[in-house]
């Protein structure tokens, strides 16, 4: 199984997983030929996508999905309500008889062997949710837009053997940053993104569970930076004695193009 994010952030969102009985392709928050290009610089023929999976129905998860689903037709998963929030974006029709509406807590199969599960995340958005992926005794997680993190979310992330996991921004940089005061309590709410140090103790808990891979995730850019996402989660993991490396293994999604991500 591999799991490689293809671009990340609020400019957009795509990550594939790889693995020995299908091609998943989790979002496509941005035009169908930076998709298309991010896919073949990750070694993947978008034709062979098997199946779309949609966290849900913000542009910076969707904005390609309107072109790329008719050009390259395969199964389009999503809930109910990402699917009406996603209506009014399909300028044109496409084959809807792959459409597959999932209901969070129930396995769905993709493909012989392939089974995908999806959580309900509190993000600010109409059937948002994130996803596991399985395939026999293998399993990652994507979770990004999680607005809170809850003692449920964690169990249900806890043993996969790769996480794709949201860490969107720098307390102190979104405090004292340029958004307005709105904006401000929209990300820090129940609703709406985790900071770094929200993802530093997820991180903790996943590693005292058996989870040795990190992706740090859906960076805000005026908000964030990769150095600091990477120090803070770090320095905590430090302050337990938990060596990089050693302990665990951690990258940084790029925002605009496709990062390297783990194979296992």
């Amino acid at each position: 199984m591999e799991l490689i994010p293809l671009f990340s952030g609020s400019s957009g969102n795509a990550t594939l997983v790889r693995t020995s009985g299908a091609n998943i392709l989790i979002d496509a928050g941005k035009n169908c030929k930076a998709i298309v290009n991010a896919l073949n610089e990750a070694g993947t023929d978008p034709c062979d996508i098997d199946a779309v999976l949609i966290t849900h129905s913000h542009t910076d998860h969707v904005s390609g999905l309107d072109v790329f689903i008719r050009k390259y037709p395969s199964a389009l998963y999503a809930t109910e309500g990402t699917f009406r929030g996603m209506a009014r974006r399909f300028t044109k029709p496409h084959d809807s008889t792959p459409d597959i509406r999932i209901t969070p807590g129930v396995r769905t199969k993709v493909s012989d062997g392939v089974f995908i599960e999806a959580f309900a995340t509190p993000h600010d958005a109409a059937g948002s949710v994130c996803y596991k992926i399985t395939e026999a005794d293998q399993a990652c997680v994507v979770a990004t837009d999680l607005g809170v993190v809850t003692d449920e979310l964690k169990s249900f992330i806890k043993g996969a053997d790769a996480v794709l996991l949201e860490s969107n921004y720098d307390r102190h940089m979104l405090v004292y940053g340029p958004y307005p005061e709105e904006l401000k309590i929209r990300i820090a709410g129940d609703g709406g993104h985790i900071s770094n140090d929200d993802c530093a103790e997820v991180v903790k808990y996943l590693i005292d569970n058996g989870t040795r891979r990190f992706i740090l995730a859906h960076l805000s850019e005026q908000n964030n930076t990769p150095a600091k996402a990477e120090s803070t989660v770090c320095d905590y993991l430090a302050s337990f004695k938990l060596k990089r490396d050693s302990d665990y293994e951690m990258m940084v999604a790029r925002r605009h193009e496709p990062t390297a991500g783990f194979c296992f």
